[in-house]
């Protein structure tokens, strides 16, 4: 009875093994654009390092990751635009890319530039058809695409091309992000809007002031929407999230999934 006692002991012991290693997990919650290359680079991780963590990854936009991150929801959000004083306190930012807001027409619309003067009259309204933007061939009327405060992509917009005294007087069809407005705007000859520069390659990127949005503008500066995908926490990160970082950070494979698309930080 004894030898089957400490035979039962032993299985118990070796059962409850696996889940005494199990790989703990990392939730991050946030931009879409970000959710799908830090995914990308979750990926490459687990296959490079020694007894990685698991992650689950939610979509959301930028606001609510950084609302489930400031409350503890989730370990970190995953956003694409700096950190502004309306944020809660206490929170540090990671950059992983740099990114940048293209403006975008439909492919038939080749719009050969646009000036900050013209972009305030579209957003507030009192440009409504194409024929009152110069180069423009067509005439009928401008349908604005929108992604809202609420998106990286929106906050950077706002902050970047339209004035403090420009009111958003535009009747923009409002997505949620920038995947859903790229779609709308490929899908739409008379569309403007605004998307990430990872997604432009379906349509016209309109130089904003004579310059284009490209990697090399972006990456000088001289383009000024430029913005950081970055992972968003309460404090340093730590633990296996900050193991993950550091990897993101060093890894020549995460600089080159990051290159695929962006610039690495």
């Amino acid at each position: 009875m004894r030898a089957i006692a400490a035979l039962l002991a032993a299985a118990a012991l070796l059962a409850a093994a696996p889940s005494a290693r199990a790989a703990p997990t990392i939730s991050m919650s946030g931009e879409q654009i970000t959710v799908a290359l830090v995914a990308d680079l979750t990926y490459f991780y687990r296959h490079h390092v020694r007894h990685p963590a698991r992650f689950t990854l939610v979509g959301g936009g930028t606001s609510a990751g950084i609302a489930d991150a400031a409350r503890g929801i989730t370990d970190a959000a995953l956003v694409s635009r700096p950190l502004s004083a309306d944020d809660p306190p206490g929170l540090r930012l990671t950059p992983i890319a740099i990114s940048g807001v293209c403006l975008v027409t439909n492919k038939a619309n080749p719009v050969p530039g646009i000036s900050r003067a013209q972009l305030q009259d579209i957003v507030a309204g009192r440009a409504t058809t194409w024929s009152q933007v110069a180069g423009s061939s067509r005439g009928d009327a401008i349908v604005p695409v929108d992604l809202g405060v609420t998106t990286g992509a929106g906050r950077v917009f706002e902050n970047v091309f339209v004035d403090d005294a420009t009111e958003f007087g535009w009747r923009a069809v409002t997505l949620q992000t920038s995947p859903q407005a790229r779609d709308f705007v490929e899908g739409d000859a008379a569309a403007f809007g605004y998307v990430d520069l990872a997604l432009t390659r379906p349509l016209h990127v309109v130089p904003y002031e004579g310059v284009g949005c490209t990697r090399a503008t972006i990456r000088d500066g001289s383009y000024p929407a430029q913005r950081p995908l970055a992972i968003v926490t309460r404090g340093r990160p730590r633990g296996e999230l900050k193991r993950f970082l550091r990897w993101v950070r060093t890894s020549r494979t995460a600089r080159r999934v990051i290159a695929t698309r962006y610039i690495p930080r």
